[in-house]
């Protein structure tokens, strides 16, 4: 029987000791931590929101510049074209001033035969006349 006594006083201090509520929904904790986990609940919710912003500022950036690389892309394009169209018109103008420096070479051509021949006309001319003339 005394052992039971034993028994009895050794359990009478742990049923003492124990939590009477076995709920596990609500949990206290001092005043101080308390409001620290309110606190940092708070700067959670605002870098959250601060995070999504800046995600949809970047995806936004990176739309501005995939639509800007489209936009040199276009321009280096163009400028390919325009650099084609002018040494197509340089070839062009090369070609006109080489057929005008070949009419010029044979208009000065032609007209040294002129000359010589109205000279070598107007001394025949003169010759047989003067032979004429004599005769």
């Amino acid at each position: 029987m005394k052992k039971i006594i034993y028994i009895l006083l050794m359990l009478l201090p742990i049923q003492l000791l124990s939590q009477v509520k076995t709920d596990t929904t609500m949990i206290c904790f001092p005043h101080k931590i308390a409001k620290q986990i309110a606190q940092d609940l708070n700067k959670l919710d605002s870098l959250v929101d601060i995070n999504k912003l800046t995600n949809q500022e970047l995806e936004l950036t990176e739309r501005k510049v995939i639509y800007k690389d489209s936009v040199i892309a276009v321009m280096k394009e163009k400028e390919v074209n325009y650099e084609t169209i002018i040494t197509k018109e340089r070839e062009k103008f090369d070609i006109v001033d080489n057929q005008n420096k070949e009419l010029r070479e044979e208009i000065t051509k032609v007209r040294r035969r002129r000359t010589f021949f109205e000279i070598f006309g107007g001394a025949v001319i003169g010759t047989l006349g003067g032979i004429l003339i004599l005769k």
